[in-house]
């Protein structure tokens, strides 16, 4: 496989995500995560730049295992998350998807990210920041196995959940 034969291959399936996610297909979703996937979005520092150690410091959310993720998809379908209820339409957009590094099972990935989305409740809105992906090489194809959300912004005003960022 060429190195760009690679990159059509990583967009298309990061293209999937997005896809997935604005389609609220979750289940298809999730089979697009490894079973000991980690999804993490870091917080903050004070001092600027981001927590690096998410067993140890603040994050904004951390799941260790496709379980996490599981866990808040049943949410979502008990309509009992307050933070999702009404459930906001949503659209990502991806650019700048680069490949930084190959080896024989993985391949590290990087991408700018904006979401826009809107909810009743409180209009449109949107957030924007880059994803560091661990891509997995299965026998299905490629699996994330780790997404790692760098949030360009440093306050959080309300509520967000795996879907908005």
């Amino acid at each position: 496989m060429t190195d760009i034969d690679l990159l059509a291959d990583v967009t298309a399936f990061l293209n999937r995500e997005a896809r997935l996610l604005d389609a609220q297909q979750w289940h298809d979703w999730l089979e697009l995560y490894c079973e000991d996937a980690i999804f993490w979005a870091p917080a903050m520092r004070m001092e600027g730049g981001y927590t690096n150690d998410p067993e140890l410091e603040l994050n904004l959310i951390y799941m260790k295992g496709r379980a996490g993720l599981e866990d808040r998809v049943f949410r979502l379908g008990t309509q009992l998350s307050l933070a999702s209820t009404p459930l906001p339409r949503t659209r990502h957009f991806l650019s700048l998807i680069t490949i930084d590094l190959v080896s024989e099972t993985d391949v590290q990935v990087f991408a700018n990210w904006q979401v826009a989305w809107y909810a009743d409740v409180r209009g449109q809105q949107g957030r924007a920041g880059s994803y560091e992906y661990v891509l997995r090489r299965t026998d299905e194809g490629l699996r994330i196995a780790q997404k790692k959300i760098l949030l360009l912004e440093s306050d959080i005003d309300g509520y967000f959940d795996f879907y908005g960022v």
